[in-house]
């Protein structure tokens, strides 16, 4: 094989913490919004979704948090096509804007007895845009942030977006809980539920400031160079990568279902199944956010030195093996001295599962249509996986009248992600085998330490397999 020596361009440390920044805050907008709907959903829904019966309210309000998942794939498309052709900050700079702007029209909307059937119809408006936007943003932040951070860390810097997610989570969870501390039931009920989408504005003019202040990221300016501009980059992925879409797809469901079981459904079964005081739950909630963050980190340091494969093959284990005694346990005693360590570790598993799973959506397109390819993928999983999860997970105890029913969800789908990532070694090759690895293979067949120009082309041509033929027109950046 002909050696590969050209490769991405030298980044200072400077820029990798702009960029690393700039992925945390607006991660962390996104994840605050999405999360304080999902624990104040057994809030909000009575308000535009009356009904005499708690539950019908409660699955009405969770199908809405549902929605602002449907869309994501066309915010995807949208904005990958955005990063891919006109550069990653422009498409960040519009992502934030847009989630942060309709974040904070929700906290205004009218409820159902000032404006009738117009209420939930306003509500689900609101939270399609959500959603069109988080579409754009997850992986959009991914793709800066690793394109912006240097070869030998680009493992750890991509905990740094997820990591913005996990805080956000934590903060709506702690703002909830000061929240419902503070007011009266009533009060939450006619007011006091909008204010955690009111506290967008502030975050959102923080992340834009941080955001319209960055230069694109050198990748994307060393496209342009070399002319390396896509058309329509979401074709080029489907037609020349359609195994590697197919692959991110089925790696966000799994790490997404067992995010969504621990945190939105879980909140909703500690409050109206268990019945633990609501205060007590979302102040619960937000303060696992640090074991979260913490796995992240942690997470992060494996990948540059075991492979992003590996860390999210243990990641998955470890779901697998905690999911039932953690929901048997929860559901026998549901106190805060035996739900607090529980859900710790819950989280601490769900944690390690982020980063690889993002390091691998990255980095199994070139960058010329990296954002476009990661985030089709990324997004049809994020909708089964997140977005149908809490729903999902409600009428399956629902119909079968067994608590455990989430549990067995997130063991078969982290069974299934197993087998992916068993089937996929072979075709992935040594793309993501960490920085040791990397290096002896380089080594071994003589070739110098530089990067690969197009590291998933060369992870697939060592593992034996051939390389995805290039579309018509795709080497001088003409092609569809």
């Amino acid at each position: 094989m002909t050696p590969h020596t050209s490769g991405p361009p030298a980044v200072s440390t400077k820029v990798s913490r702009r960029a690393g920044t700039a992925g945390f805050l607006g991660t962390l907008i996104e994840y605050f919004e999405f999360i304080s709907y999902g624990h104040l959903t057994i809030v909000i829904a009575p308000q535009f979704f009356p009904s005499d019966n708690e539950a019908t309210s409660v699955l009405s309000g969770l199908l809405v948090f549902a929605s602002g998942y449907l869309v994501r794939p066309l915010g995807g498309i949208y904005f990958g096509w955005l990063g891919d052709r006109h550069g990653r900050r422009a498409a960040l700079v519009a992502t934030v804007v847009l989630m942060g702007g309709a974040s904070v029209v929700l906290g205004l909307l009218p409820t159902y007895s000032a404006v009738g059937a117009l209420a939930p119809i306003l509500l689900v408006i609101t939270r399609l845009i959500q959603g069109f936007s988080a579409g754009g943003e997850m992986i959009g932040s991914a793709t800066y942030v690793t394109e912006s951070a240097p070869e030998a860390k680009r493992g750890l810097y991509s905990s740094l977006t997820p990591l913005g997610s996990t805080c956000g989570i934590g903060l709506a969870g702690l703002t909830a809980g000061v929240i419902a501390l503070s007011l009266t039931p009533e009060q939450m009920s006619e007011w006091g539920w909008r204010i955690p989408f009111l506290l967008c504005l502030p975050l959102t003019l923080l992340a834009l400031w941080v955001r319209v202040g960055l230069e694109d990221s050198p990748e994307f300016r060393q496209m342009v160079e070399q002319s390396e501009i896509t058309k329509v980059p979401v074709l080029t992925a489907l037609r020349a990568y359609p195994a590697n879409v197919a692959r991110v797809a089925s790696f966000a469901l799994v790490v997404n279902v067992v995010g969504a079981v621990g945190t939105t459904y879980m909140t909703v079964h500690l409050i109206a199944d268990l019945h633990m005081p609501r205060a007590q739950v979302f102040l619960l909630m937000g303060g696992m956010a640090v074991f979260n963050a913490l796995a992240m980190l942690i997470a992060g340091r494996l990948i540059d030195r075991l492979g992003a494969l590996r860390v999210l093959g243990i990641g998955l284990i470890c779901s697998l093996a905690v999911a039932l005694p953690i929901f048997w346990l929860i559901d026998a005693t549901p106190t805060l001295l035996v739900v607090a360590p529980l859900m710790a570790i819950w989280q601490f598993a769900a944690g390690t599962q982020t980063p690889p799973m993002l390091g691998l959506a990255t980095a199994l397109f070139p960058r010329r249509i990296r954002y476009s390819g990661a985030a089709l993928g990324f997004n049809i999983g994020v909708i089964f996986g997140a977005g149908l999860t809490p729903s999902v997970s409600q009428y399956l105890m629902n119909w079968s009248g067994n608590s455990f029913a989430p549990a067995y969800l997130v063991i078969i789908v982290s069974l299934a992600g197993l087998v992916v990532l068993f089937l996929s070694r072979r075709a992935l090759g040594n793309t993501l085998a960490g920085r040791r690895a990397r290096t002896a293979d380089r080594e071994a067949v003589g070739e110098p330490r530089a990067e690969p120009a197009d590291p998933v082309r060369a992870g697939i041509e060592m593992a034996g397999d051939p390389a995805p033929c290039r579309p018509a027109g795709e080497a001088t950046g003409t092609g569809s």
